[in-house]
């Protein structure tokens, strides 16, 4: 093959590719500009109301696959009960910014229990298929008791 030749080859090769990563960098941003955070909401909340009544099984319904596979349905609400009481006393939640990238999104949680403790939340998703599951939360310590969250409560 003479030098001509290989020149163009790899020309057409690198056009190729930087095409095919224009295209996939477009339609991640069109997926990522697509994700209604009321469907990120809806999941939590699901997850949340399962927990306050303690009905495991479906809070797990709601956690990813790699959350099922990582720990059983047991395990599960093992970890719930001791990692995460807060979650399971919770009397509701106010939801604040949700920011996606690609099949995963990371959203603000404001779990308020029932005497008015707030406790932030930074809640991952990922999307499975169509659906969006919990893939992970990291409690934050509580506030005090004395701060309360800014806004209009309607």
């Amino acid at each position: 093959m003479n030098a001509r030749a290989k020149i163009t080859l790899l020309t057409f090769f690198l056009s190729s590719c930087l095409t095919a990563a224009l295209l996939t960098a477009y339609l991640q941003m069109q997926a990522d500009a697509n994700v209604k955070p009321a469907d990120l909401y809806a999941v939590v909340e699901r997850q949340l109301g399962n927990l306050r009544v303690g009905d495991f099984p479906g809070a797990y319904e709601d956690a990813s696959k790699a959350i099922q596979e990582r720990y059983s349905e047991e395990q599960f609400a093992t970890m719930m009960q001791l990692q995460y009481p807060g979650m399971t006393e919770v009397s509701r939640a106010q939801y604040g910014q949700v920011q996606t990238h690609g099949r995963h999104a990371t959203m603000q949680v404001y779990l308020i229990g029932a005497d008015g403790l707030i406790i932030p939340c930074i809640y991952m998703l990922v999307r499975e298929g169509e659906d969006w599951r919990i893939d992970g939360a990291r409690l934050m310590k509580p506030w005090p008791t004395d701060v309360r969250m800014e806004g209009t409560l309607l």
